[in-house]
């Protein structure tokens, strides 16, 4: 296809077609492996769109319950009634009044913007912002291709219902954007304000950290915040000075639980800039996919759990010479009473079984990862092939969802995790089945699961020592063909005796759902981050000029 003698290239996502130069250097570029970082932001902020239907009904039939002056009971018994009959399809279809506002602050092409658009019910206004006009004029383009110039907006002050492509700066757009929608007398200062967005997503090429102080202050009370990181050298230990200049954090170099600790790096960071303003953090899903992170996260007015906070920020404390870690809260409740916030007290101060000194990471966030609730909800609708909230036909990699989401709703609510290449490593045996270390854990009485970016990870509340004894009983079982140095870590291990009886067998209980695959392989060569694009303009003689860079669509 040629316009003005440029070749394009027409690509369909979902429901939507976009037009891009066949040159990817001329501008904002298309990367497919962040398919399923859009398909399941469709996902999720529809399912954030149902909640947030419900929760405003819901507050709206309070008021007028609490005008009859009912007896506890009666009103309880009146509102639950009315939450079970309502009717969700037509609590969404009325979103040119109540329905949800959308900022893609860092948009490209506009690509996501027009799917959400498309395919979320209950959305009442998108705008697609970027700071670059070769990637606003794109978006433009592509609203056209599209056939939403019926719906596109000059501007976005008052979220009128449609899509408005903005050419500005995220943190200045987000910042103007800070007054409550509910407020209907306004100060001087909030008249110059703009209202807050329900939904604010920001999938930057490498760290989201400049954003997220502007993001967590013009989300809406019980808004979502939808953040991609792809600065993975960073959050994975191998720049550890660059990670403590945008997260104020150090990640653990070489550790084998990164890719979750990365997650909780980023969430650390997103609680941390919310608390300043009174505001906490609710995970509704973290997961690490491909090259980068995503997190999905509501922000609530909450001073209360702004004052918990230390309970869930911490540091993990990391063996030098073995596979031992302890996670530890900043805070704890203590006094008399137990409602006095104190510092926690590092006991032991060194790895008890090998006498190593810990090496410190962090700080990060020690609570929920995920809303185990809205993932099952999640996984019940990808079940449905012909659903439609949202419509499954348009979801490319649902099966690719399923299974991440599968190892999600599986995972155990606890930080960090061992690996069992790790743990043989330490002790220089050979390695038995996963499924042995896990049942072991299980029999003795604990929690243990695996890890959605991780196939070798052992998830567990067991502690160390019991960690340990069991795979000191496979080394009794399965020697190591040479014993260990004296003095080394293994032999300092393996010379204690297991405090409990082991027991390796399988128990039915571990049977999980086999039919789902929950770490699929890459379905193309080359499957990674794309390089950032640049604005390059043709000279006279047909050579290319680099320009400024430009956001690109990883």
């Amino acid at each position: 296809m040629t316009a003005d003698n440029e070749e394009f290239t027409t690509i369909t996502e979902g429901s939507a077609t976009m037009r891009f130069p066949a040159d990817q250097e001329l501008t904002v570029f298309y990367n497919p492996v962040q398919v399923q970082n859009r398909d399941l932001s469709v996902l999720m902020i529809s399912l954030y769109n149902e909640r947030r239907a419900i929760r405003n009904a819901v507050k709206s039939k309070k008021k007028e319950l609490n005008q009859d002056k009912l007896p506890k009971e009666e009103f309880q018994r009146r509102l639950k009634e009315f939450e079970n009959n309502l009717d969700i399809d037509e609590l969404l279809s009325n979103k040119s009044e109540d329905g949800a506002t959308i900022l893609e602050a860092l948009a490209a092409s506009g690509l996501r913007s027009v799917r959400y658009w498309n395919e979320i019910q209950g959305v009442k206004h998108v705008t697609i912002n970027d700071l670059e006009e070769a990637a606003v004029n794109r978006a433009k383009d592509n609203l056209k291709n599209n056939s939403l110039e019926n719906v596109m907006l000059d501007g976005n002050l008052e979220r009128a219902p449609g899509i408005c492509v903005n050419h500005g700066d995220a943190t200045h757009e987000m910042y103007m954007s800070r007054r409550p929608k509910a407020l209907t007398t306004l100060t001087p200062t909030q008249a110059k304000q703009q209202p807050m967005w329900d939904v604010i997503d920001l999938d930057p090429y490498g760290s989201a950290a400049p954003f997220l102080d502007g993001a967590v202050q013009a989300v809406e009370s019980g808004g979502l915040l939808c953040v991609t990181c792809t600065d993975m050298a960073a959050l994975g230990g191998s720049h550890p000075e660059t990670a403590y200049g945008r997260y104020a954090s150090l990640p653990m170099q070489s550790a084998k639980y990164l890719q979750e600790l990365a997650l909780r790096i980023l969430l650390h960071t997103i609680a941390v800039s919310a608390a300043r303003y009174g505001r906490t953090i609710r995970p509704i899903l973290s997961v690490g996919m491909a090259f980068y992170v995503r997190v999905f996260v509501e922000i609530h007015n909450d001073k209360k759990g702004v004052s918990d906070l230390s309970l869930n920020i911490g540091h993990v404390y990391q063996s030098t010479k073995c596979s031992t870690f302890v996670t530890l809260p900043h805070g704890q409740m203590g006094g008399n009473k137990g409602n006095v916030y104190q510092s926690i007290r590092l006991n032991p101060s060194s790895c008890p079984e090998t006498g190593a000194p810990f090496k410190v990471g962090g700080p990060i966030w020690l609570g929920k990862l995920h809303d185990q609730d809205v993932i099952s909800t999640a996984l019940e609708r990808l079940s449905h092939e012909r659903g439609s909230s949202p419509r499954m036909e348009l979801i490319a990699t649902r099966k690719r969802l399923q299974g991440l989401l599968t190892s999600v709703s599986e995972e155990i609510d606890t930080p960090l995790y061992h690996t069992l290449p790790d743990l043989c490593r330490s002790l220089h045996v050979n390695s038995p089945q996963l499924k042995q270390i896990k049942a072991a854990i299980f029999n003795a009485g604990y929690e243990v699961s695996g890890y959605h970016k991780e196939p070798n990870a052992i998830k567990t509340n067991a502690p160390n020592e019991v960690v340990w004894d069991i795979m000191r009983t496979w080394a009794k079982e399965n020697p190591p063909k040479k014993a260990p140095a004296e003095g080394s870590p293994a032999a300092k291990i393996l010379s204690k005796d297991p405090a409990i009886k082991v027991d390796f067998s399988i128990p039915k209980a571990m049977a999980g759902n086999s039919k789902v695959a929950r770490f699929p392989q890459n379905p193309e060569k080359h499957w990674g981050p794309k390089r950032k694009a640049s604005n390059v303009v043709k000279s006279g003689d047909g050579s290319s000029e680099k320009k400024a860079k430009t956001t690109s669509e990883k």
